[in-house]
């Protein structure tokens, strides 16, 4: 019965602020359909602030390896060590990168306990705005990533 009762309460609560996500969603779908950003698969198109941002939410510095760093990349949460070093610079690989002068969308794969992606969309410019998509999904184009966007805005039929 109390097994019961906290499964109801947490399912209750997880679907509180359905609007808001819908709101962030759509903010990232127009983005997208607009298509007035700059595409890119080179983690040099970061802009600074972008990076020093996610840093500063991760609270660890963000490093990300694109296409150039292959040899450097390892997800693994087993370090290996050369003379004292870690010989994989980066546990995040950079699927692309969509920025303008007011919005930056990161998607990338990162490692640990479990590989997944991440989607960091960034409102930088006029103020400053981060959702996070973190998924089980590989989504590395924009075309996987809009429609994994649509799939959250079904609507929910509610009796």
């Amino acid at each position: 019965m109390d097994i019961a009762y906290i499964l109801c309460s947490i399912f209750l609560f997880s679907c509180m602020g359905t609007k808001s996500e819908c709101k962030m969603n759509n903010e990232v779908l127009d983005f997208l359909n607009k298509k007035e950003y700059k595409y890119s698969v080179n983690k040099s198109d970061i802009p600074v602030i972008v990076i020093d941002s996610i840093s500063s939410l991760n609270k660890e510095p963000f490093k990300v390896g694109d296409s150039n760093d292959i040899g450097k990349i390892s997800f693994s949460d087993a370090r290996l060590l050369k003379e004292g070093k870690d010989i994989y610079e980066y546990k995040r690989k950079l699927h692309f990168v969509l920025v303008n002068d007011t919005f930056c969308l990161i998607a990338y794969t990162e490692g640990g306990l479990g590989t997944h992606d991440v989607i960091d969309f960034i409102q930088y410019q006029g103020g400053f705005n981060h959702t996070r998509y973190v998924i089980t999904n590989i989504l590395n184009d924009t075309i996987k990533l809009e429609r994994y966007l649509k799939s959250l805005l079904k609507p929910v039929k509610i009796e």
